[in-house]
């Protein structure tokens, strides 16, 4: 990727620095070159991780931008004849509602989809604009699309791999509840008890939250509840004392999946761990936490 490893966790405008070069040497992907560019032949980024974009929050841009003009430059790539956005979506659009013709754009014109994902990832996490669903989308389609692992986004992203492995499973939420968290209406941590085993119904219990505007905390001793149903004649389970839950605490965010532990009625000491995974994905990475002594 150019001549110099480049690392998600750098400020963009660091990358764009380091990645400035010699016009001489041409035909390598970081080759760049200051240009104006007819907003006409701007199309929009495909690896776009935010997908929704304030009207108002446009118009007041737009209004900066016919008073002060743009200061930064956007990123753009040739494709196709065309021109493709890297970073700066709100800059082109908010500079069509100004009227304006042109914009100033740092162009490269050879950069990868791969690249593209990146850089426009980074932009987005380093101004904290995306929402989590968003943020989550986006490392499935680094995962996705350019063969990236749990381990390598964590890597290169400066982040924990349970950090990375959390946000990706509110992908497995239903989209209704996908949709209040991204409307702000329930936190991300809420969110995540609604992958309990013991959540039958995760909309209702959503719906719930958002009406009774729960806490992360009494979310999750809600979705942790055991089920009221019993069978007659059934015996309790074994109390699991607290080192025992702090274990299973460290394990689940070790592997980034829901651990179940059923304790012998006779010897405390003994029992079985139940490991609910649902993807070969999962069963990967536990194979390499395992290799790796978690």
């Amino acid at each position: 990727m150019g001549k110099k490893a480049m690392g998600l966790g750098k400020g963009f405008a660091d990358i764009i620095s380091d990645h400035s070069m010699d016009m001489g040497q041409a035909g390598t992907e970081t080759e760049n070159y200051m240009s104006k560019v007819s907003l006409n032949a701007i199309d929009p980024n495909p690896f776009q991780p935010r997908k929704f974009f304030d009207e108002e929050a446009l118009r007041e841009l737009a209004e900066s931008i016919k008073q002060q003009g743009i200061i930064q430059p956007v990123v753009l790539r040739k494709n196709a004849g065309r021109y493709q956005i890297v970073s700066g979506e709100r800059r082109v659009r908010a500079s069509r509602i100004a009227g304006l013709q042109e914009i100033e754009a740092r162009v490269f014109p050879l950069l990868s989809d791969k690249t593209t994902a990146e850089w426009s990832l980074i932009e987005n996490i380093q101004r904290e604009d995306l929402d989590a669903i968003e943020l989550a989308n986006s490392y499935q389609q680094l995962l996705n699309s350019h063969g990236y692992t749990h381990d390598d986004l964590a890597e290169r992203l400066g982040k924990s791999r349970v950090s990375i492995t959390n946000f990706l499973r509110l992908l497995r939420l239903p989209p209704s509840v996908q949709k209040l968290i991204q409307e702000g209406k329930l936190s991300a941590g809420a969110a995540r008890s609604l992958l309990s085993p013991n959540v039958s119904n995760p909309e209702k219990l959503a719906m719930e939250i958002v009406e009774k505007g729960l806490s992360v905390r009494e979310t999750e001793a809600l979705a942790g509840e055991p089920r009221k149903t019993k069978r007659a004649g059934k015996k309790p389970q074994a109390e699991i004392n607290p080192d025992m839950r702090q274990f299973l605490n460290n394990l689940q965010n070790a592997l980034g999946m829901a651990v179940i532990c059923k304790i012998s009625k006779k010897n405390p000491a003994q029992g079985t761990l139940i490991i609910n995974y649902s993807s070969y994905d999962d069963l990967t990475r536990i194979q390499n936490s395992i290799r790796s002594g978690i």
